[in-house]
C-alpha cells in the first residue's frame, strides 16, 4: 500500500470559500511573497468559512500567524476542534494551523471558520492531505497526459487553443466559453487522477462528474491568471475504465473553462 501525499495551493477551486474570503496580494501586503507560490486567501469576517473535502487518512492546513490574526475553529467531519489562535507578534509563514493524521481511509469534510470578533484575520496558504492507495508492496506509476491526447474528448466545435497557451504545460491547452460545453477524459486502470487547468478573471464555475456519479460544482474564477491549478482530484478508483467529465457552467456570458493536462497513477503489479 502506498501512502500518497497531495498538495493544493490556496487558489485551487477545490477549496470552497464563502463570499467573505478575499485573495491576498502584494499591492496591500508587502509580505505576500512569503507565502507558498506568493498567494494566499484571507478572511477578517466573523464566521467566514472555507471548506474542503478529501479522501484520505491525514490532513494539514497551512497559513500564516501574524499580529492582526486571531482565533479560528476547524470542523472535521462531525467534530469541531479549537479555538486555535493565528496570532503571533512576529509574522510566521508556512505554519501548520491544523492537522489530523489518524483518520480512517475514506471521504472526509473539513471546514475552517474565523472566530475573531474585531475584524481579525485568518488565512489559508495551502492544504496537504495523505491517502492510502493500493495494497501491500505496491507502488504508484504516474503518467502525464497532455490535453492533446485522444483520451481527452472535446466537443470540438466549442473548444480551441487559448491565446496564452505558451504558459500551459507543454505549450498546449484547450478552453471554451460555451455554455454546457464539456470535455471527457477517459482512462483505464487508473488508481488516482488529478486534472489541471488555468484560472483567471475570465474563468468561472464548472461541474465535474466521475464515472456517472454525483456532480460536483466548483468556481474557477481567480483575480489573476494562474496556471497548473488543480481543478479536480480523486483516488482509490480501482481498476478498469474511468470517465471524468468537466462541464462549463458560466455564471456570466463569456466565462471560460481551461484544460491543461492530467496525471493518472496506477499501482504496480
Amino acid at each position: 500500500m502506498s501512502l500518497v501525499t497531495n498538495l493544493i495551493d490556496d487558489k485551487s477551486p477545490l477549496i470552497l470559500y464563502d463570499l467573505t474570503w478575499l485573495p491576498g496580494n502584494s499591492w496591500d501586503d508587502s509580505s505576500a511573497d512569503q507565502y507558498y507560490l506568493g498567494t494566499f486567501t484571507t478572511n477578517n469576517v466573523t464566521n467566514g468559512a472555507a471548506s474542503f473535502s478529501f479522501n484520505g487518512t491525514g490532513v494539514w492546513i497551512y497559513g500564516a500567524k501574524r499580529s492582526n490574526h486571531n482565533t479560528f475553529t476547524v470542523q472535521l467531519d462531525d467534530v469541531t476542534y479549537g479555538p486555535y489562535t493565528g496570532y503571533s507578534a512576529a509574522s510566521e509563514f508556512m505554519q501548520v494551523l491544523f492537522n489530523y493524521t489518524t483518520l480512517s481511509q475514506g471521504l472526509h469534510n473539513l471546514t475552517l471558520t474565523n472566530t475573531g470578533t474585531n475584524s481579525e484575520y485568518v488565512d489559508i496558504d495551502l492544504i496537504v492531505w495523505q491517502s492510502e492507495v493500493g495494497s501491500g508492496g505496491q507502488e504508484l506509476v504516474t503518467e502525464t497526459v497532455q490535453d492533446t491526447d485522444p483520451r481527452f474528448q472535446y466537443q470540438s466545435s466549442v473548444w480551441t487553443s487559448p491565446p496564452d497557451a505558451n504558459f500551459y504545460s507543454n505549450g498546449t491547452g484547450h478552453y471554451t466559453d460555451g455554455y454546457l460545453a464539456s470535455v471527457s477524459f477517459i482512462f483505464t486502470v487508473g488508481e488516482m487522477v488529478t486534472l489541471f487547468g488555468a484560472t483567471s478573471t475570465s474563468t468561472g464555475p464548472y461541474t465535474v462528474q466521475l464515472d456517472g456519479g454525483n456532480v460536483s460544482k466548483y468556481n474557477g474564477t481567480a483575480f489573476l491568471p494562474f496556471y497548473g491549478v488543480t481543478l479536480f482530484h480523486a483516488d482509490n478508483l480501482g481498476s478498469g475504465q474511468h470517465n471524468l467529465t468537466l462541464t462549463n457552467v458560466p455564471a456570466a456570458t463569456g466565462q471560460q473553462l481551461c484544460i491543461d493536462y492530467a496525471l493518472i497513477s496506477t499501482v504496480s503489479k
